[in-house]
C-alpha cells in the first residue's frame, strides 16, 4: 500500500475522532453495510478494520468483507472509509444498494429491456422481479402520467440482489485499466410494464384464450392476471434520449400491447432484432451509440389513478 493511501487513511481516522468524538458510537443501524465488526453499530472501529484490510494487515472475510463495501462497487478502498467517516460525522447517510430488488411497488414496475449490438450493456428484468438480476433504473407506475425508465453506466456495472452483472464485456484499453466500452448498435430496446394485462387481447387486436392465472401480486408474478385489456390503455413514447440528447425515432414503427402473449406485461417495442429486422425498428439501430445513459420517456392513461 503506497504512502498516499496510508496518509489518507490516517487523516480520515484522525479527522473522524477529532471532529466527531461524540458520534463515533452511533446508534444501531438497520443497514449492515458499514458494520464491519458486526456489533450493530457503524463507528470508528469499523473504519479501523477497513484500514487494516486495505493495508493488508488483517484481511476481512465473510460478512465483514461484504459490509465493508459500503458503496456497493465490489471493491474495498479509501472511498468506503470516506463514506463511513461522513456518516459518523452526521454529514450523510450510508448508501443503500442502488439496484436491490424492490418487491413492494405501489403501482406497476416499468423497466427497460436493452442490449447493444454486441449483446453487451444488457438488462432484461425489472427490479420488481424477485430472484432476477436487474441493472436498469425502473419507474413505479402509480397511475396516469408520464414516466421515464433508463439504463445507466452506474446501474449496469453495480451489484443487485443477484450479484454483479456477469454478462458485461470490459476492455483493457482505458487509461485507468479495465473499462466498459460505449454501447454501439442496438439488438433490442423495449419497455415492459408488469402486472397490467389480463391476457385476453393480443397486440394485433385478436382475442386470446385467457392463459393467465387468477391470483395476487401480478406485479411480481407475471403469470397472474392483471386488471386491463390492452385496448383499455393508451401508451405513447414521448422521447428517447442518449447521454441526455434527444434521439430521432419513427413513432409509427413502435409497437404497443401484449406482444409476448405469455405474461401480463404491457410492452413498448422500439427495436427487436431478435425477432425482426433493422428496417422494422423505430430507431436507426446501426447508427446508435451512447456512453453513459439511455432513457425512454412514455405517457400512460387508462389506469385511472393520477400520478402523484
Amino acid at each position: 500500500m503506497n504512502k498516499l493511501i496510508r496518509s489518507a487513511v490516517a487523516m480520515l481516522c484522525a479527522s473522524t475522532m477529532a471532529m466527531s468524538f461524540i458520534s463515533v458510537s452511533a446508534d444501531k443501524v438497520s443497514n449492515t453495510r458499514g458494520d464491519v465488526n458486526g456489533d450493530g453499530r457503524v463507528n470508528i472501529t469499523d473504519i479501523t478494520k477497513i484500514a487494516a484490510h486495505i493495508k493488508g494487515k488483517r484481511i476481512l472475510k465473510g460478512d465483514s468483507l461484504t459490509n465493508a463495501d459500503v458503496n456497493f462497487d465490489g471493491k474495498i478502498d479509501v472511498t468506503d472509509i470516506t463514506i463511513i467517516a461522513a456518516f459518523i460525522k452526521g454529514k450523510r447517510l450510508l448508501p443503500t444498494d442502488p439496484n436491490s430488488a424492490d418487491e413492494t411497488f405501489k403501482g406497476y414496475d416499468a423497466y427497460i429491456i436493452f442490449a447493444d449490438g454486441d449483446m453487451n450493456w444488457g438488462n432484461w428484468n425489472g427490479q420488481g422481479h424477485p430472484r432476477a438480476a436487474s441493472y436498469g433504473v425502473d419507474a413505479d407506475v402509480t397511475g396516469d402520467g408520464v414516466y421515464t425508465v433508463s439504463i445507466t453506466r452506474d446501474s449496469i456495472t453495480s451489484v443487485d440482489d443477484m450479484g454483479k452483472n456477469s454478462s458485461l464485456i470490459y476492455t483493457n484499453e482505458g487509461a485507468n485499466g479495465s473499462y466498459l466500452p460505449w454501447a454501439y448498435g442496438c439488438s433490442i430496446m423495449c419497455v415492459d410494464i408488469t402486472g397490467l394485462l389480463d391476457g385476453t387481447l393480443a397486440a394485433d387486436g385478436s382475442e386470446l384464450g385467457g392463459f393467465l392465472e387468477e391470483g395476487s401480486n401480478p406485479n411480481i408474478n407475471k403469470r397472474v392476471k392483471g386488471k386491463f385489456r390492452g385496448d383499455e390503455l393508451k401508451v405513447e413514447v414521448k422521447s428517447i434520449k442518449v447521454d441526455d440528447e434527444e434521439l430521432w425515432f419513427a413513432p409509427g414503427k413502435i409497437r404497443y400491447g401484449n406482444l409476448d402473449e405469455e405474461d401480463n406485461c404491457y410492452r413498448i417495442e422500439i427495436a427487436n432484432l431478435l425477432s425482426g429486422d433493422a428496417d422494422d425498428a423505430a430507431i436507426n439501430v446501426n447508427n446508435f451509440f451512447f456512453s453513459d445513459e439511455l432513457s425512454v420517456t412514455f405517457s400512460i392513461s387508462g389506469i385511472g389513478t393520477s400520478k402523484k
